[in-house]
């Protein structure tokens, strides 16, 4: 029996861990004729000086042949609950919030009456208790009681992506991308996808995994999506 033990229904490519500035990094190009969808994660470590831009390419073969623009449009994050009180006006889902002392910033994914769920944008992940928060186009305004809360929530973009998103200078965060294997050109010999990560011009501690999921066959182990290529921290 296989079970939901994941061991015996995904595989994982991980994207290694390092400092990714001033070079582009790049993960091995995967085969995905074996699997029918794929989760990419990135995370980010406590030094997180800039951002990066996150694509996905497609290829022929395992070396990159004929690279092209994978398209997406979807991407999750990481947020926090912000807890509030003392609130003025009436806060917009996607719009931009600021921390009156702390000057971090975030964007509204959920609007309670004593919270709001937020993912964040700039800065770090740690609010000041009592600081004013205000709304960039509502104008409304809540006093934060507390520093911020769950920070393991996973949350959508309010904004579809357009084939890229970027990764914000924020500590501690992690992000998410779904990918289905029928988004590759199969019809046109596309079976490998890969992802990249421009250069972020700073100093950036990150990196991340590639989980395969619904294989087209279930084994132990897993049909490896890799074959000859070697994980390595690969910059382009």
């Amino acid at each position: 029996m296989f079970g939901n033990e994941m061991v015996k229904n995904t595989a994982y490519i991980p994207i290694p861990s390092q400092d990714w500035n001033d070079a582009a990094v790049a993960s091995c190009y995967i085969d995905m004729s074996q699997y029918g969808h794929a989760t990419v994660y990135i995370t980010t470590g406590d030094t997180v000086g800039a951002t990066a831009a996150v694509t996905l390419d497609q290829a022929t073969d395992s070396s990159g042949t004929g690279s092209q623009t994978l398209s997406f449009t979807r991407m999750f994050s990481t947020g926090q609950k912000l807890v509030m009180n003392t609130v003025v006006g009436t806060f917009a889902v996607g719009e931009t919030v600021e921390g009156g002392s702390s000057a971090l910033t975030g964007e509204i994914f959920e609007v309670g009456a004593t919270f709001l769920r937020i993912r964040c944008l700039t800065g770090g992940t740690t609010w000041t208790t009592t600081e004013t928060l205000t709304g960039a186009t509502s104008g409304a305004t809540a006093v934060l009681d507390g520093t911020g809360q769950d920070e393991d929530i996973l949350l959508a973009s309010y904004t579809a992506p357009s084939s890229t998103f970027t990764i914000p200078a924020v500590t501690f965060k992690t992000y998410a991308l779904e990918v289905e294997a029928d988004s590759l050109d199969v019809a046109d010999g596309y079976r490998y996808m890969q992802v990249d990560i421009a250069d972020p011009g700073g100093a950036t501690i990150a990196g991340g995994c590639i989980i395969l999921s619904k294989p087209r066959n279930r084994s132990y182990p897993m049909a490896s999506a890799l074959g000859t290529q070697k994980i390595v921290a690969t910059v382009t």
